[in-house]
């Protein structure tokens, strides 16, 4: 891992994936119907704060476009 990568506070992460701060706790939130485990994990610097990783969010994305867009080879 890159010792200068960013890291964003979940205000910030948020509003980098362009969504609500509520949207993206469910999107952590196992028991919400909105859980998507590939949701890039918290980095914890102590024990009431947490960063995610621009890298990994960025990442994950390009993950959610990929399976949003429809396959080239089906189309005619």
């Amino acid at each position: 891992m890159n010792s200068l990568s960013l890291s964003l506070r979940g205000k910030g992460a948020a509003r980098a994936l362009g969504i609500s701060l509520a949207a993206f706790h469910e999107l952590q939130n196992p028991r919400s119907p909105r859980f998507d485990p590939r949701f890039p994990a918290k980095i914890h610097l102590g024990p009431r704060s947490v960063v995610y990783s621009l890298a990994d969010l960025q990442a994950y994305l390009e993950i959610c476009k990929a399976s949003t867009q429809p396959s080239k080879g089906g189309e005619q």
